[in-house]
């Protein structure tokens, strides 16, 4: 790896911890092998490369959540970002996400119709939500 690109990976912790640090007051720029980001409740592994081994950081994150037991996921910082990492892609595990979003409140959907929500257009008399269709509404 060139300096410049190892460089760009330190730079890109700090960046992110100090984004976090936003949430959580401690969060610091953890060294050496382990957890990139250290004092925040979870385990954020902190990618800035152009190639993306999204199998290799799976296996990385789950060999490290394993022992911690603490949720898991990366942080990657693509090619041409600049330094808001609040615009970088994080990656988790499918099931890990699916324990997020029941626990912020997504377990009921919100898009379902009830046929007592199905009603007539009172114009047209064709099927609508509301009360007019959509032709009838212009």
């Amino acid at each position: 790896m060139s300096q410049s690109r190892k460089h760009r990976g330190f730079r890109t912790e700090r960046v992110v911890a100090e984004y976090l640090r936003r949430f959580w007051e401690g969060a610091s720029v953890g060294r050496g092998s382990g957890r990139d980001i250290l004092n925040v409740p979870f385990d954020c592994e902190v990618k800035a490369r152009t190639g993306l081994d999204v199998v290799g950081t799976l296996r990385q994150i789950e060999t490290r959540t394993a022992e911690s037991g603490l949720l898991g996921f990366s942080c990657f910082r693509l090619n041409g970002q600049g330094e808001k990492a609040e615009d970088y892609v994080a990656m988790l595990r499918f099931g890990d996400l699916v324990e997020l979003l029941l626990a912020a409140g997504y377990r009921d959907r919100r898009d379902e119709v009830k046929d007592s929500d199905i009603q007539r257009c009172y114009q047209c008399g064709d099927w609508t939500l509301n009360d007019r269709c959509n032709m009838c509404k212009d």
